[in-house]
């Protein structure tokens, strides 16, 4: 990764632990104060994005260095790992939160008189949170996109998430306020399923970054047509196509005519390296093995 634009993506990363640490206490001050499970329940939320911000912070610092003596293939893993703690966060999130909220309703329902409805500051508070929420999403949307970033697009996706679940504490706070007070405690639980919903899909994904997934069999096919394009190419005896975070790297078997020279054969070898290479810009290196047709 250039420096550039991982100065861009730790700007980026600097820019949302700021704006989710005044979000956090805007919503938990407001949200206590006004009694709004719902607006609590969203501070919450985005008191755990202040953690995931500052945790970015400092893996993306490890991940966008150069390639050493003992991590010769880079560290950009390290941000795999920030993806993979980003669903572990949102899981223990969601679990918390949908807990607060069923205890919430139960006490409600046996005892409705207790409820206290939210206060009209709640509302503004949360409708501002949620104008701040949507123009944060298609900040790190933009930049997640342009320096292809995984673990800004999963904070793009928990942005999104957030602007979501505060737009269902507005409508909750909203009917809340026609002595409605249970649809603040609904609201609340939709957010948690909307936090579980997230990390569930950033686990899943976090682990193919991890474990050297292949990618699509539509990439594998066309890399293989690539290579069998090339001149002195007979066919591809095997192919394989692992992952590296947003990048790739190919390993090829090829079969030459079994008469050519030992120079001959290397130039094949190398045409399908650079052809390679060319093609697919993600892919960092293809290493090419050369078998005599039989």
């Amino acid at each position: 990764m250039k420096t550039g634009s991982s100065n861009k993506i730790l700007q980026a990363v600097g820019v949302g632990l700021i704006v989710n640490v005044i979000l956090t206490i805007l919503k938990l001050t407001s949200g206590i104060v006004g009694h709004s499970q719902a607006l609590v329940s969203d501070g919450l939320n985005s008191f755990s994005d202040v953690f995931i911000s500052l945790m970015l912070l400092v893996i993306l610092r490890i991940a966008t260095k150069k390639p050493d003596h003992d991590h010769p293939y880079g560290h950009e893993k390290f941000e795999g790992i920030a993806y993979f703690l980003l669903g572990i966060i949102f899981l223990i999130t969601a679990i918390f939160i949908g807990n607060l909220s069923i205890v919430s309703i139960i006490d409600y329902i046996k005892n409705p008189s207790t409820a206290i409805k939210p206060d009209i500051l709640t509302l503004i508070i949360s409708t501002l949170s949620l104008l701040i929420k949507i123009a944060l999403f298609r900040y790190f949307l933009i930049v997640s996109k342009k320096y292809e970033s995984p673990t800004l697009k999963a904070d793009a996706k928990n942005h999104l998430l957030d602007a979501w679940a505060t737009l269902f504490t507005v409508i909750g706070i909203a009917l809340s306020q026609f002595n409605l007070v249970i649809f603040d405690y609904i609201a609340s639980i939709i957010i948690g399923l909307f936090i579980l919903r997230l990390a569930i899909q950033i686990l899943i994904e976090s682990v193919a970054y991890l474990v050297d997934q292949a990618p699509s069999d539509e990439v594998i096919k066309r890399i293989n047509e690539v290579i069998q394009s090339v001149s002195g190419v007979i066919k591809v005896d095997d192919l394989k196509v692992r992952k590296h975070m947003t990048q790739k790297y190919v390993d090829v078997e090829i079969a030459v005519q079994s008469s050519l020279t030992l120079e001959a054969a290397h130039k094949i070898a190398e045409s399908v390296h650079h052809k390679v290479e060319a093609k697919f810009p993600e892919v960092i290196h293809c290493m090419v093995h050369v078998n005599p047709h039989k």
